[in-house]
């Protein structure tokens, strides 16, 4: 069999593309020059890049080379033939075995260029190799389906169940730095496996990792998605290392068991940077840890990227360039308030605007702007930076939160003052919002002059693409699409693929609403009207509700309406007793 150079190799990959008119000569020169730096798949590097799709490459190279492209999705593949090719050779080549018929082998690669591979399978297995092509992401799904837990997490556990050491580590310079998860860490099972728990979790795009123990094992849980998807049991043996290793690289007190604590974790994945923020509980059974997975490449979002529809974003984009005044995002934890509010100051941040945010903690850093955190320990509250960066001459505000009297009143003076202050409250809708300023002690034309507006935001789980069909709605949802002047013919749901790991659902986008302050919600306010009034008030002026947003998003097979209605059930029971559902 013809084998070509790693060079060859790339040049092949990137000319058969030029060929076919994917790319042109230009684009294929700075990719493999960024490919060069990064040290990714030239296939990876032109998706993030936006030139091409892992779709159109893989069926471009499939039809360049005269072989089958295969939709993962559409395959169900035996127990016997998995166990063909050794599971180091399927998870670090991604590619699969499919179909084993005779002496003929059919693998479906990413990357089918790749003849060493090839020819080291032959070796190995004896079989005759015939290839196959599927885009990169069905190949890694399907390793996770099929495959399960990475063999390194097994090997490690095995290995820690079979030799449990008491002394383990040891406490040294070398632990209080930035941990390089694909670098030469020593040979030692528990980093191992701390470092594939935590790699795992970045590349399946987990927002948190849950360590639980429990009576008699250890279990490990990813949030994905706002759902969590448990990863492995371990043995209670293993307990006492797997946990002192993540807070020993956290820089917690490992002798410390009967108290809560917090730290960090600074890790580096091919090159990016990523902030980990671990916390403890102490348990019945051991101290529970979560971890907070801070991948900055998430978080650098436009406006036209947090979910905003058209008429929605256009009334952000004019609230977020005001002068002066407060403008409030509300939510539950976790519903990616902050997230549209770092999106904002990213969409008004230039040379000529100083920026300043104060937050607790701060857990994205981002460029050209005064980031300050809060230590309450030391005395620096949210009160106290606030009244300091009043004389470092700012144009913009960001407050992490305000969660009590002193911080919303100078949050409200600095708005009246000639400042855009940008803020967080954790209350259920928009309406919510301005009263609970009040309870907090703020007067009433105080809120009513300072606060422009007001959004409310949660988040859904997207349908995913790749499995995305549509259905006829049943009754009560065809009326919920005929409320809202929709099509009531037609939703969309996701099969399940491995591509979402049998969910249907793959991400999530936000669903919003805004409320404006005009004359009859400032009338509302000053007369210390409920929650309940104002956003009856707000509705009756035009304001969409999350619900109706959502349902719009349903409408459109972006989310479903079993998705909608679990998120904004309260809603519906408050619109329910006041009676104000539009008609």
């Amino acid at each position: 069999m013809h084998t070509i150079s790693t060079g060859e190799q790339r040049k092949r990959l990137g000319d058969t593309l030029v060929e076919a008119g994917l790319i042109n000569a230009e684009q294929l020169k700075e990719a493999l020059g960024k490919q060069k730096a990064l040290g990714q798949r030239l296939g990876r590097v032109l998706v993030e890049m936006g030139l091409a799709t892992e779709e159109s490459i893989a069926s471009t190279l499939a039809r360049q080379m005269n072989i089958p492209f295969l939709n993962l999705n559409e395959i169900v593949i035996s127990p016997e033939v998995l166990t063909t090719i050794p599971e180091s050779i399927v998870r670090s080549h991604s590619l699969i075995p499919i179909h084993l018929e005779g002496n003929r082998l059919r693998i479906s690669m990413a990357d089918p260029l790749d003849v060493f591979i090839i020819d080291e399978i032959h070796y190995q297995t004896g079989y005759e190799i015939e290839s196959a092509i599927s885009p990169e992401s069905q190949i890694e799904a399907g390793i996770r389906h099929y495959y399960g837990t990475s063999d390194t997490i097994k090997t490690a556990v095995d290995t820690l169940t079979a030799e449990r050491r008491d002394q383990f580590i040891h406490m040294d310079e070398q632990f209080f730095r930035t941990f390089d998860l694909g670098g030469d860490e020593p040979a030692v099972p528990i980093i191992n496996l701390v470092n594939t728990i935590i790699q795992q979790a970045i590349n399946d795009k987990a927002s948190d990792i849950h360590i639980e123990p429990d009576e008699d094992l250890i279990r490990v849980r990813y949030r994905i998605d706002g759902i969590l998807t448990e990863l492995m049991n371990a043995p209670k043996n293993i307990q006492n290392e797997l946990l002192s290793r993540l807070k020993i690289m956290a820089q917690m007190d490992i002798s410390e068991k009967r108290l809560p604590q917090d730290g960090r974790i600074k890790v580096k994945v091919k090159d990016t940077g990523i902030d980990l923020r671990v916390s403890s509980l102490p348990t019945v059974f051991g101290e529970k840890i979560v971890i907070r997975v801070l991948d900055k490449s998430r978080l650098q979002l436009t406006l036209d990227q947090v979910g905003f529809d058209e008429e929605l974003l256009t009334l952000f984009k004019t609230m977020s360039r005001s002068p002066n005044g407060i403008f409030l995002m509300t939510g539950p934890t976790g519903s990616g308030k902050t997230s549209t509010l770092y999106a904002a100051i990213n969409f008004i941040r230039s040379g000529q605007v100083n920026i300043t945010t104060v937050e607790d903690p701060v857990e994205y850093q981002i460029p050209a702007i005064n980031q300050v955190q809060v230590r309450p320990d030391i005395g620096l509250t949210f009160a106290r930076v606030l009244r300091s960066i009043l004389r470092q001459d700012p144009n913009v505000i960001l407050i992490g939160e305000i969660r009590d009297f002193e911080t919303a009143q100078i949050a409200i003076e600095s708005a009246l003052t000639g400042h855009l202050v940008f803020s967080t409250l954790h209350t259920n809708d928009a309406a919510s919002a301005v009263t609970r300023l009040i309870e907090m002690g703020v007067e009433p034309y105080l809120v009513a002059s300072a606060v422009i507006g007001v959004g409310g935001q949660r988040l859904v789980r997207k349908v995913c693409t790749a499995c995305k069909f549509p259905f006829e709605p049943e009754a009560s949802y065809a009326v919920e699409l005929k409320r809202n002047h929709l099509p009531s013919n037609r939703l969309f749901k996701g099969a399940g693929c491995l591509s979402c790991r049998k969910s249907g659902f793959l991400g999530r986008t936000a669903i919003h609403e805004i409320m404006t302050i005009d004359d009859d919600i400032h009338s509302r306010i000053l007369e210390r009207a409920s929650s309940r009034t104002i956003r009856q008030t707000a509705i009756k002026s035009g304001m969409r509700t999350m619900r109706e947003d959502g349902i719009r998003k349903a409408a459109r097979g972006i989310t479903t309406m079993d998705e909608v209605i679990r998120l904004t059930r309260r809603e519906e029971q408050e619109q329910l007793r006041s009676g104000s559902i539009r008609e």
